[in-house]
């Protein structure tokens, strides 16, 4: 989704990641699994376009999961895999939470490219487990017919047939296959006659394909979603939605009382942990409502100045 702004990218995962809330895993091979809530992550030192924002949960059994996945599999992949717990539990520590981190899962899914991987990288000093799904298992052809025969009888999709659909270029194998299956993919999508599940698979589609699928194929989705206006409403509804469960409320809230204490966008970013790019721009939206700092105020301010744009 290199041509996606960032925003979006995140809007998209997030969509995505809700729609895995109380929902088992087995659409990915881990049916003993099943993801309770979201994690809100907030965590230090992240690099662009590697934890992303909305991949830890809390699973039925309390324990932490970072789920990623990936289309092969290389060594160097546990480095990144110890950068995630370190962070992790760097903010459980932080915030003097240690104790309620029992548990932390690493789960890894594959695409159906690989049949195999190592789970555990051990170095005595340190050891890193992944819990691994492999796609490979899957039938594609399957997959695709089963949805498909109960979309053209006008049956309801389950919330694991969803999930499935969503997955579904991950289920092909090689390139090629990958991008035609995600094109299938999309048509089925737009054949699901609640708007709101249509939205949560695209969104879940463009998410789980950003690593597999070549530009010029992304580009077909997204016309596809353009022709249709769904693209937009992605993007719109997933706005709304993402800041109006609280999270984006809450953040302004946070900065709006240090800029009561007249510390600078800096020192608001670095005490916060966030993007300083963002704090700076809360800072410029709330000029206008000093002293009192009106945080709703500030919030429908900068959601103003900041909403996403379809893509282009």
């Amino acid at each position: 989704m290199d041509n996606i702004a960032y925003q979006n990218k995140d809007i998209a995962s997030k969509v995505t990641s809700e729609a895995l809330i109380g929902q088992s895993l087995a659409p990915f091979g881990l049916p003993h699994l099943k993801v309770k809530a979201i994690l809100p992550t907030n965590l230090p030192v992240i690099e662009v376009n590697e934890l992303r924002l909305d991949n830890l949960f809390l699973l039925e059994d309390d324990s932490v999961a970072i789920i990623d996945y990936e289309s092969d599999y290389e060594k160097a992949n546990f480095v990144k895999y110890i950068n995630y717990a370190a962070r992790v539990i760097r903010r459980y520590a932080m915030a003097n939470r240690l104790d309620q981190l029992t548990k932390l899962r690493i789960i890894v899914i594959y695409t159906a490219d690989i049949a195999s991987a190592c789970q555990c990288y051990d170095l005595n000093a340190i050891t890193v487990r992944i819990e691994p799904a492999y796609l490979i298992n899957l039938d594609t052809r399957q997959i695709y017919d089963h949805i498909r025969q109960k979309l053209l009888h006008g049956e309801p999709l389950t919330d694991s047939e969803r999930l499935q659909l969503m997955i579904l270029p991950l289920t092909a194998k090689g390139r090629k296959p990958k991008q035609d299956a995600a094109i299938k993919a999309v048509e089925l999508a737009r054949q699901i006659p609640d708007r709101q599940h249509t939205i949560q698979v695209l969104a879940g589609i463009l998410t789980f394909t950003d690593k597999v699928i070549v530009e010029s194929f992304r580009s077909k989705i997204k016309e596809e979603l353009r022709m249709t206006q769904i693209g937009k409403m992605i993007f719109d509804d997933g706005f709304h939605d993402g800041f109006h469960d609280g999270q984006g409320s809450k953040l302004i809230e946070q900065v709006c009382k240090k800029i009561k204490k007249e510390k600078s966008p800096e020192t608001i970013a670095l005490e916060l942990e966030e993007d300083l790019d963002t704090i700076r721009s809360v800072c410029q939206a709330a000029l206008p409502f000093a002293p009192d700092y009106d945080h709703a105020k500030v919030f429908e301010a900068w959601k103003h100045n900041h909403r996403p744009q379809p893509p282009v």
